[in-house]
């Protein structure tokens, strides 16, 4: 599988982007100038139009692109430095830097290299297409989304400016959504950034099977998961409302998470048997391998005490108001805040509040026993077709929330804001 390097995030300052906003409602006032059109092979109506041309190095299909121009799905777009253009697709609008190169598309551009901003002010949605992924944008609710690609090699970096844009990294079928200040960075160039942080981080497992949409909190990025992802130690794993992850830990034991679920792997060490697992809210369903070492521990801390495990079949539900723990196999010792130890056999339930209040153990029906595992429970067949039938491996998403600056804006409006040092992937 392809890995990630692992790149900045960027969230608009206030400030910066509001010229940016500002300057991209003034293009669609513009009344494009009559001008010869521009297509390799002209189809029956246009998609877009040159609604701006700075610079002198502005070229369509190899020849000078000036304002008006008619543009059609095919032509290629190349801007040189100093030079920048705005293309208007009906009520939406893209943006070029200098050094970018893109194909018109009927309802969107192939970016092939550079830096572009697009807003999407209609309701269908626009489309930008990359060599190892896809973003859509489309206005909602009367608000536009405004993003920003930027392109070079084997990296791109996505950010969400205003509104919200789509993310969808080759391989997979899943998008990843993103909102306004986060930034979605891939790397199709399979060096291995996650070799670096092993020695500090070892491997807890792996995951094996997934219903998206979950991420890993790992340090300050979100990653979105997919399926063989690496799990280390200090990862945290969230589900969304339909997601759910199964994690092979490296000692044998299986982990489920439901959905609206998350999970810190904060210690898994399979050799000396020494793991700890930090539920903070949702459902896990646990298959753990059982404890022969001295000294040998497996515990699951929740917001009101620790589940002791040796060799246990057993699920765990965090709420609001209580835990909630049923036991399928085996035995668990449940201590409470308070010190409390209470041993739950197979078969019976636990019920603990969150001010303290210790219920049962008391015997499970068996109704509410298949609930508790058909919540967590995840289908291989339906939940791995990207394994099976992807054309070349995944390529995995970084999305970070930081507060740096905004790239610089592009266009005409360029000259009217503080410069600032454009970032690039």
């Amino acid at each position: 599988m392809r890995t990630i390097r692992i790149r900045g995030g960027i969230l608009p300052r206030r400030s910066g982007y509001a010229c940016l906003l500002v300057g991209v409602g003034l293009l669609t006032s513009w009344i494009a100038a009559g001008s010869p059109a521009h297509a390799a092979t002209p189809p029956a109506s246009p998609a877009a139009s040159a609604a701006s041309v700075t610079g002198n190095n502005v070229e369509v299909n190899g020849t000078p692109m000036h304002v008006g121009a008619t543009l059609f799905p095919g032509d290629i777009i190349r801007l040189g430095e100093a030079s920048t253009a705005a293309l208007r697709f009906g009520n939406s609008v893209v943006l070029a830097a200098p050094l970018t190169e893109l194909v018109v598309e009927s309802k969107g551009v192939n970016l092939r290299n550079g830096r572009i901003q697009a807003r999407a002010g209609g309701a269908e949605t626009f489309a930008i297409f990359g060599p190892f992924f896809r973003v859509n944008i489309a206005a909602s609710g009367g608000i536009q989304s405004l993003a920003e690609v930027r392109l070079g090699g084997l990296r791109a970096a996505v950010s969400s400016v205003a509104g919200a844009a789509d993310v969808t990294a080759s391989g997979s079928e899943a998008a990843y959504r993103l909102h306004s200040g986060e930034t979605a960075t891939l790397d199709a160039t399979g060096e291995d950034a996650s070799a670096g942080q092993t020695a500090a981080s070892p491997v807890a497992g792996q995951v094996s099977r997934l219903v998206p949409q979950v991420q890993i909190d790992r340090a300050s990025q979100h990653l979105q998961v997919s399926v063989s992802d690496r799990v280390y130690w200090n990862d945290g794993l969230r589900s969304g409302p339909t997601g759910r992850a199964h994690v092979a830990l490296t000692d044998g034991s299986q982990l489920n998470l439901g959905s609206d679920s998350s999970l810190r792997i904060l210690q898994h060490d399979a050799q000396a048997q020494q793991t700890s697992l930090d539920l903070l809210m949702g459902r896990l369903r646990g298959k753990i391998t059982k404890l022969t070492r001295p000294g040998a521990k497996f515990e699951i801390q929740t917001p009101v005490g620790v589940a002791g495990l040796v060799g246990t079949d057993l699920s765990l539900l965090v709420t609001s108001d209580y835990v909630e723990m049923m036991v399928f196999e085996g035995a668990v010792r449940f201590t409470t805040l308070n010190g409390q130890v209470v041993s739950v056999t197979a078969g019976n339930k636990l019920r603990i509040s969150r001010t303290g209040v210790v219920e049962g153990p008391s015997p499970a029906g068996p109704q509410e026993a298949q609930i508790a595992k058909d919540l967590t429970d995840i289908l291989a067949p339906a939940n791995q077709p990207t394994v099976a039938t992807a054309s070349r491996p995944l390529i995995p998403i970084i999305v970070t929330v930081t507060g740096t600056a905004a790239a610089i804006a592009i266009g005409v409006w360029e000259g009217t804001r503080p410069a600032e040092s454009p970032v690039v992937p």
